[in-house]
């Protein structure tokens, strides 16, 4: 693990085809603002060097938390997340670790415990999603998936939940995609990752509720990760499988975004152990 306590402010190309860095959001963009506060919040948002995770952690800092950005090699991404996040008025802390070694997870939630004393939210973003031929996977490629997408919320979970009993509660969300319900050639192991994620998510949800800690599945669709609004998606976004989404677009990171800051907040005070499916209705569950 590696903490990254500064750094430029300078935005990063995204190589490899994953999509420019997102700005945040105006306050005029087609998505509605909503006046849900998390002040106070320590929230820790894994994979959060861009896209959607990125959005998340803007958006939980521009409701007033302080936040966690975590990554697991890029220095850069996680410092001009952080310092977007600091220009928002909150502190916000960069951290290099793998959430699928426990040992680096756990030395980032001490360092987020020494510095800012609580964890109120846990946002467990990582997404690990390889194509592999189920006949030509290797037990070591198998065993990735599952250290990123299953292994990786627990060691996260296990690491967080003393902070959040003792400070009366928290929020927990885990991350999925539409091909852990529907299924997918070659993603075997993502799906069953997933699925075993769910599986996770409820029984923590029951086991936690005594502790008014609520755990809860959101499951994203297809996204426009380089848009900040409906507005300025490509014109092949907004068109872009129409007869599979029904919405006839695809999502922008803000709306998924938009869906994390409710979660951990007191108006989703009551919900715990459910499954949210954010795809404009391309599965319908």
């Amino acid at each position: 693990m590696e903490i990254v306590t500064g750094g430029p402010a300078s935005q990063p190309k995204v190589p490899d085809g994953m999509g420019e860095t997102m700005a945040l959001p105006l306050e005029d963009s087609a998505i509605p603002v909503s006046s849900t506060r998390v002040d106070g919040k320590v929230a820790i948002v894994t994979g959060s060097g861009r896209n959607l995770g990125r959005a998340g952690v803007l958006e939980l800092a521009r409701r007033g938390a302080d936040v966690v950005v975590n990554v697991r090699s890029n220095r850069q991404e996680a410092e001009a997340v952080a310092r977007e996040a600091e220009s928002l008025g909150v502190r916000a802390l960069a951290i290099l670790a793998d959430v699928g070694i426990e040992e680096q997870v756990n030395n980032m939630v001490d360092e987020v415990l020494t510095q800012f004393g609580r964890v109120d939210v846990l946002i467990n973003n990582v997404g690990f999603r390889p194509l592999y031929p189920f006949t030509e996977m290797s037990t070591t490629e198998w065993r990735g998936v599952m250290a990123a997408n299953l292994d990786g919320p627990f060691f996260c979970s296990k690491a967080v939940v003393p902070s959040m009993i003792s400070n009366g509660g928290g929020s927990i969300v885990n991350l999925s995609g539409i091909a852990s319900f529907s299924g997918a050639a070659r993603r075997s192991a993502v799906c069953a990752s997933k699925v075993g994620a769910l599986g996770l998510t409820r029984a923590l949800a029951v086991e936690l509720a005594e502790h008014n800690i609520r755990v809860n599945y959101v499951v994203p669709g297809s996204w426009d990760e380089t848009a900040t609004s409906i507005e300025d998606m490509e014109p092949e976004s907004r068109n872009l499988n129409r007869a599979r989404i029904p919405m006839g677009r695809l999502g922008i990171p803000q709306e998924l975004a938009n869906l994390y800051a409710f979660l951990a907040s007191e108006e989703s005070s009551y919900i715990t152990g459910q499954t949210f499916h954010i795809n404009g209705g391309g599965i319908r569950y």
